[in-house]
């Protein structure tokens, strides 16, 4: 369980969450202490995301709080200073993190996708594609792939088998990919 101090936050676990290449996230996972003009202060960043081996720590933000100036060069000293630590820092943006239909989408995937997927349905899915090159939404809502289609193609985007285009919505006609090359 993850506790969200905002929509935004909530929004940014969502899209984290359907990120096969997210290993981990946290909430709030540090006190990061630091000087900016000779003035002892203390920051805990939103997330810490370890994704593809890297581990950065992001602070969510409304674009006019991320123009704050205190904002601003705080993120401007640890862009700098936390790389020698091992991380990156990054302002992220609400209104990014709030995009349609990219929140929709992770939301369907995380809600359909929860269930396992035996090894037969994956083969299912798998000898679909050697025949096919993709497999569309429709087909998984009319039972094509088995009672369970729609959860199985969305476990398999949550796993990083398949691949969609989350920036346009899941509809009839949405295609399923194979995500890398051995499936």
């Amino acid at each position: 369980m993850l506790q969200w101090e905002s929509e935004n936050e909530l929004n940014a676990f969502r899209l984290l969450d359907c990120d096969p290449d997210v290993a981990r996230f946290h909430e709030q996972p540090c006190q990061i202490m630091y000087v900016l003009n000779a003035q002892a202060r203390s920051h805990y960043p939103d997330i810490l995301v370890e994704k593809n081996g890297r581990k950065e720590l992001w602070e969510v933000k409304l674009e006019s709080d991320a123009k704050e100036p205190e904002v601003v060069a705080r993120a401007a000293l640890l862009v700098q200073e936390l790389p020698f630590w091992g991380y990156n820092y990054r302002i992220v943006l609400a209104k990014d993190l709030s995009k349609q239909p990219r929140q929709a989408n992770a939301c369907m995937l995380l809600g359909f996708g929860r269930r396992g997927v035996t090894e037969c349905e994956r083969e299912l899915i798998r000898q679909a594609l050697i025949r096919h090159g993709r497999l569309l939404w429709s087909d998984a809502c009319r039972g094509k792939f088995g009672t369970w289609g729609r959860e199985i193609l969305c476990n398999l985007v949550l796993r990083g088998v398949l691949t969609i285009d989350l920036n346009l919505p899941i509809s009839p006609t949405t295609r399923f990919v194979a995500r890398k090359g051995d499936f």
